[in-house]
């Protein structure tokens, strides 16, 4: 019998080791995400008829035109998912999504004007959720973090694309 098999032959599971740094930074993530999403995304929805998901679209359409594809790439989803995030948002009267060209498959997204001043409005919610959060770092640590964030995302979907 080896040394990891109990009385009845069975392996024992590993002690799981909680202060890795991965189970702190995931646990850390996960804590940081439901106190923010908790509060935000019922404001979102309350106040501005909007998702995460579609706040963080306009945030993307806000710098012009884009194509369905870079918005999914840009949000980390599939492209039916952001066909369903440009629905909602094209009910809203918050984006348009014109054909153009000689491919009858190209479609450029474009943000209405009702759509900027939905966005600015949901900023303003934005603000007024992670502000006091944010509150407690210095200028320069928020944007450590941030930095630091968006390379882990960066390393993470390099790592699953093919």
């Amino acid at each position: 019998m080896s040394l990891n098999e109990g009385s009845m032959g069975m392996a024992q599971a590993p002690t799981p080791d909680l202060h890795s740094p991965e189970v702190q930074f995931l646990t850390a993530l996960w804590d940081t995400w439901q106190a923010l999403v908790a509060a935000g995304a019922a404001q979102l929805e309350a106040r501005h008829a909007l998702d995460l998901r579609g706040f963080i679209a306009l945030s993307y359409l806000q710098t012009g035109p884009q194509q369905p594809a870079e918005l999914a790439r840009h949000l980390g989803i599939a492209r039916y998912e952001v066909s369903r995030t440009l629905a909602a948002l094209d009910g809203l009267g918050a984006v348009t999504r014109e054909r153009g060209g000689t491919d009858a498959r190209g479609v450029t997204v474009r943000i209405t004007p009702a759509g900027r001043d939905r966005w600015a409005a949901a900023l303003q919610t934005v603000r007024a959720v992670t502000g006091p959060s944010l509150a407690g770092l210095s200028p320069a640590s928020a944007s450590q973090l941030t930095q630091s964030l968006q390379t882990v995302a960066h390393a993470a979907r390099q790592e699953r694309s093919p």
